[in-house]
């Protein structure tokens, strides 16, 4: 018989990785499926880079508009608000954006690629002064290093603009989308060894 210690301990304890995994357990199987399927689909996806390009840029509208429909919403419902007329103004930029993605992809393609290719400069160029100013620590040369990467991805984007709004969207989406897949695989594989490692050690 536990004492009344043992017995506090034991419902103080924190739940263990299995007992979180177990929720997950029957649907391992389809989270196996899901991220094959993602895989698949980013193999595919950099087969066709133009098309998915245009289609994360209208993704991207989709989301802008639907934003813009949210934001004039809540500024409607306060009606004493101080600050309502800047929020439907931004509402309606918002929308507004939405719809010209809409209208004219292949523009909001290229302006979307002109923005991620400026990101990725800005990024890189910070990265190699922040590694800079930290030498005294023991990897501030990999920041560098990716500081470096994302510096020349971006010039590379930028001296190819607007050309190279035919591949950049579709080839990261393509990129995302086999990340987003290998990690489903992983957690799907894990929480299966998790289960089949405690029934073979109960039996």
């Amino acid at each position: 018989m536990s004492t009344p210690s043992e017995t506090s301990t034991q419902a103080s304890a924190p739940p263990s990785l299995g007992s979180h995994l177990i929720p997950l357990r029957r649907n391992w199987g389809w989270l196996m499926a899901a991220g094959i399927a993602l895989v698949v689909l980013g193999v595919l996806g950099l087969g066709a880079v133009a098309m998915l390009s245009i289609a994360s840029a209208l993704w991207i509208g989709a989301m802008i508009f639907v934003g813009g429909i949210i934001v004039l919403i809540d500024a409607f419902r306060h009606q004493a608000w101080k600050s309502r007329l800047f929020h439907i103004l931004i509402g309606l930029l918002y929308v507004a954006v939405g719809v010209l993605t809409f209208v004219n992809p292949l523009v909001a393609t290229a302006s979307l690629t002109l923005l991620a290719g400026a990101a990725l400069v800005a990024t890189g160029v910070l990265r190699i002064v922040v590694a800079f100013q930290n030498r005294q620590l023991p990897y501030w040369g990999w920041i560098a290093f990716s500081g470096l990467l994302s510096l020349l991805l971006g010039g590379m984007i930028l001296m190819q603009w607007p050309g190279s709004s035919l591949w950049v969207l579709g080839t990261f989406f393509a990129i995302e989308l086999i990340f987003q897949g290998w990690a489903a695989i992983a957690l799907a594989r894990a929480i299966r060894s998790t289960f089949d490692g405690k029934i073979t050690r109960r039996a």
